[in-house]
């Protein structure tokens, strides 16, 4: 299963993530700013012990070289030991006079009593109780970012990881979590007009099975309003073949025993004919009952020459047929398809009738056997709008000549069921004029035959 953007395992695998990520900023903002507080107050507050504590030593330990101090210039107290000068401080006079500093400190004007930031440096000064000196510590710039900047980073780092890991492994646990609409969605997939057996998707999650369950009662509902219109199609044609058929003949006998010029006679024929598209119509119903009970459902391997051979003679037999039909077999033995030779002699039958009937009078009908398997039938006749193929295929919908509208779905259904393909082309391929129905069909053996049942 592929997360699509637009699929629902895509768009829930892409708000969690993006919802992750957005809670591990938030949250690490927050942590970053109450880590920074916190740090700035334990540093403010070290800063303000040291210089508690260093006013009350500083002022006895060196009392005698501050009572020396000639106020000529700060006195130094040199560096004990080599270290890092995290903190440095000035001693000063309540005038702002410098009296003493430690190794390192700058000699910059007194800052204001308490805390201070001076550049980018933080100052606390502490007045002595007796008010004679004021003492004023100070961090050097780089010395907190060097220590909570770190400190950010080891805390956020885990959980950075942690986001990381959880956006990687969202998608497969989304595809897990939908496997089974997955599944579900291919079983409905595979069913249409000629498939409606009920969905076997066992062990789905409860909300899934409910679907299912409603899923099948559908198809079971549709699968008997389907076969109680084709068995009423069938019956209905099969019934009404046998008066028809008795009433043609009469309709026959009656028209011979009429004059040749007489009103009568012309009545009678036109009987006839319409007796004759009448016992077409019928039999067309009866080949798309067939077609819809999934006639070509069971397939072996066929030479789809010989039925497209006998029929070509058939129709040829025909007086109003015969010089029309032009068969090109392209010198193939055989052509072997995977279809049902019944389903494969109605949809065949179908295409020749419709050339014939549709094409100009008179005209020549072009047979070509395709070796990829197959076979492509060509009439002439006006072009016909592209707009207008796509719904030749429906039902009891013609390109004019008096056609039931039934034979090109026939043959959509018949060819959907052989895993192949009824492709139309007005103008044909190659000429400005005429109409091209093409037969695709899997070769025997090929292993690319697929009912199509969507």
């Amino acid at each position: 299963m592929r997360l699509w953007p637009g699929s629902m395992g895509g768009r829930l695998a892409l708000s969690l993530g993006a919802g992750l990520f957005v809670l591990w900023l938030l949250s690490a903002a927050t942590a970053a700013l109450v880590v920074v507080r916190e740090l700035n107050e334990v540093f403010d507050s070290i800063l303000q012990e040291t210089a508690q504590i260093l006013l009350a030593d500083i002022t006895t330990r060196h009392a005698a070289l501050i009572e020396a101090d000639q106020g000529v210039e700060a006195i130094i107290v040199s560096q004990a030991t080599p270290h890092d000068e995290y903190i440095t401080w000035r001693l000063f006079t309540p005038d702002g006079r410098l009296v003493m500093r430690s190794h390192g400190a700058s000699e910059a004007p007194m800052p204001p009593p308490g805390f201070a930031d001076i550049g980018r440096a933080r100052t606390y000064t502490e007045r002595a109780p007796d008010g004679r000196f004021l003492l004023s510590v100070a961090e050097p710039p780089e010395h907190r970012p060097h220590t909570i900047n770190p400190t950010l980073w080891r805390l956020l780092t885990p959980l950075l990881a942690l986001v990381v890991a959880a956006l990687v492994l969202i998608p497969p646990a989304v595809r897990r979590g939908f496997a089974p609409v997955a599944r579900l969605q291919a079983e409905i997939a595979q069913r249409g007009g000629a498939n409606l057996s009920p969905v076997q998707a066992p062990d789905l999650p409860a909300e899934l099975a409910a679907m299912r369950d409603d899923v099948n009662l559908l198809l079971r509902r549709l699968r008997q309003a389907l076969e109680a219109e084709r068995s009423f199609s069938a019956n209905a044609a099969h019934e009404m073949r046998t008066p028809v058929a008795a009433t043609l003949a009469q309709a026959q006998l009656l028209t011979a025993r009429l004059a040749a010029e007489s009103p009568e006679r012309r009545d009678a024929e036109e009987m006839v004919a319409g007796l004759r598209r009448l016992g077409s119509r019928l039999e067309k119903l009866l080949q798309l009952a067939r077609a819809e009970a999934g006639v070509g459902l069971q397939r072996t391997p066929v030479d789809l020459l010989v039925p497209l051979h006998l029929l070509v003679e058939e129709f040829a037999a025909q007086p109003d047929v015969a010089g029309r039909l032009r068969l090109d077999d392209g010198g193939l033995p055989a052509l072997m398809v995977d279809a049902d030779l019944d389903a494969l002699g109605i949809a065949l039958r179908n295409l020749i009738e419709n050339a014939l009937r549709h094409g100009p009078p008179g005209g020549v009908v072009h047979l070509t056997a395709l070796a990829s398997g197959g076979v492509r039938v060509v009439n002439g006749g006006a072009p016909l709008p592209p707009e207008r193929l796509p719904l030749l295929t429906r039902r009891f919908v013609s390109h004019g000549g008096g056609g039931s509208g039934l034979g090109l779905s026939i043959v959509q259904a018949i060819a959907e069921q052989l895993g192949g393909t009824l492709t139309l082309h007005s103008p044909a391929t190659g000429r400005e004029d005429g109409f091209e129905a093409i037969l695709a069909l899997p070769l025997a053996g090929s292993g690319t035959g697929r009912i199509k049942t969507a």
